[in-house]
Order: C-alpha cells, then sequence, then structure tokens
C-alpha cells in the first residue's frame, strides 16, 4: 500500500484507518518548528525543524525558482518523520540559508541538503539533523526558538508553530 500514490492509497483506505493516518500525520505536522529562511534572494517560507529525518531537504519548486543544477546524483527513498515516503533527486552542497535571529540580524548558515520532489507548489526547505548538529542545534518549541551556535557565538532564531490544514476525507462509495 506505501508504494502507491497518496490520492489512490486514501481511495483503497477505510475511514478509520484515514482517520488514524491523518491524526498522526497531525502530530508529527503540529511538532514542526517553522523559521523564516531565505536563499540568495528568494524567500522560503515553507521552512522548518524536523529532527525526525536524518538530513535536511530542498523541494523542487525551491530548486527550479533558484536556477540551480545537482552537486551531486542521488537515488535513494527518503522516509522521514511524517512517514510519507519522497524520492531524492539529487544533493546540493554548500547552500548558504539566511536566517534572522531575535535581534533581527541576519545569519547564514551553510549546509547540505537532498532534492527532493513532494507534491508541493510552493518552495520548502527542512533541516533534518544533520543541519541540527552541525549547528549544535536546540530546537525549543516551548519557547518558540532555535538556538544555534556559529564561529563560537549563540544565535537564538525565533520558530513558530502552524495550525494544521483540516481536509474533508473523501467519500465512500
Amino acid at each position: 500500500m506505501s508504494k502507491l500514490s497518496p490520492p489512490i492509497r486514501k481511495m483503497c483506505l477505510s475511514r478509520k484507518a484515514l482517520e488514524e493516518e491523518s491524526k498522526e500525520s497531525d502530530e508529527w505536522f503540529s511538532s514542526l518548528q517553522y523559521l523564516n529562511a531565505s536563499i540568495n534572494d528568494l524567500l522560503i517560507s515553507e521552512s522548518f525543524l524536523d529532527n525526525g529525518s536524518e538530513f535536511g531537504g530542498i523541494n523542487d519548486p525551491a530548486i527550479k525558482a533558484l536556477g540551480w543544477k545537482a552537486d551531486k546524483p542521488s537515488n535513494f527513498a527518503i522516509k522521514g518523520n511524517s512517514k510519507h515516503i519522497t524520492d531524492s533527486l539529487g544533493w546540493y552542497t554548500d547552500v548558504p540559508v539566511t536566517l534572522k535571529d531575535k535581534e533581527d540580524k541576519t545569519v547564514t548558515i551553510i549546509g547540505n541538503f537532498v532534492r527532493i520532489d513532494n507534491g508541493e507548489t510552493e518552495p520548502m526547505i527542512f533541516f533534518g539533523m544533520s543541519n541540527i548538529r552541525k549547528l549544535q542545534g536546540v530546537p525549543e518549541p516551548n519557547k518558540n526558538q532555535f538556538r544555534i551556535k556559529l564561529h563560537g557565538k549563540v544565535y537564538i532564531i525565533p520558530t513558530f508553530s502552524k495550525a494544521p490544514v483540516v481536509k474533508d476525507p473523501p467519500k465512500e462509495e
């Protein structure tokens, strides 16, 4: 069943299984900490920390908007915290991501990200555990902040949560 596309899988699942899957997805979604990030002049509003994924990712719309070509090929499946499986489409190394700290100072961090096609239409980037560890980062959801250490200095990056979007389950025939 996991090899089916999400719309086909939803058509095959019973209402109860759909409710369980939706609940798990909502738990993952509500656990994410979003932050404001940009690459070059591209503001990426769908930027978040995902400590359930081993490495960070950047989606197709972001790559297309930046006009980049992959640094290295890749061909493996990615299973993150959301339990959604997607294919990797290449690696981007030494990507400069700009964040603003609580004092509105600009901080540029360098990270490696895998390109994914997650079906989203808006640019998206997420920081996985490899990115978080590299920055000696400490996500603090209760304080709506992400502490990082860069060049011996500690920066506090504001974060926020988003409410899950409620979608009506497909009608059973």
